[in-house]
């Protein structure tokens, strides 16, 4: 009885070794991309052509002229309507418009977020010792495996003879 818990306990150390030696893990790589696309539109808005115009009776008095009757006045549609003047014979004619904004382009951006980077962890390599004593190991562990064998079968056969 005691030699089966001796071969038992053998069992489980000599499993527990052949177990406990792992292989080398992959690589590890890490991918993320970023993308940004950004558009640039270019609008042209049409703006129609204005005009206002004014029709006025002028008159010499005392050698000087002046604005006798205005005959006709339309404002456009920005334009207001034109102010006369006259001032030593010169006559001056202003138009105003109000204030326009125009947009002449425009961006469009779009963002996709995926940044490529690839990562490589460097694992020690092992040198050429390190990998005699892995192979020896498993030698030694195959030799101990086929003794152990070989002795359970020894003394097995001989108890049932």
């Amino acid at each position: 009885m005691k030699n089966f818990i001796k071969l038992g306990c053998l069992f489980f150390v000599l499993t527990t070794l052949l177990v406990s030696c792992g292989s080398n893990k992959p690589v590890v790589v890490q991918n993320e991309t970023k993308t940004i696309t950004q558009t640039v539109h270019d609008t042209v808005f049409k703006i129609e052509k204005d005009s206002a115009s004014l029709k006025a009776l002028l008159e010499c008095q005392n050698g000087k002229v002046v604005v006798k009757n205005i005959v006709q006045s339309e404002p456009g549609r920005t334009l207001k309507s034109p102010r006369v003047r006259i001032a030593d014979n010169v006559l001056q004619v202003d138009c105003e418009a109000r204030a326009r904004e125009l947009l002449a382009h425009y961006k469009n951006t779009h963002e996709a977020k995926i940044l490529t980077v690839t990562k490589t962890i460097e694992v020690n390599k092992l040198t050429w010792w390190q990998q005699t004593q892995i192979k020896g190991f498993w030698g030694f562990m195959v030799i101990l495996l086929l003794i152990v064998v070989y002795t359970v079968f020894k003394y097995n056969f001989k108890k049932l003879i």
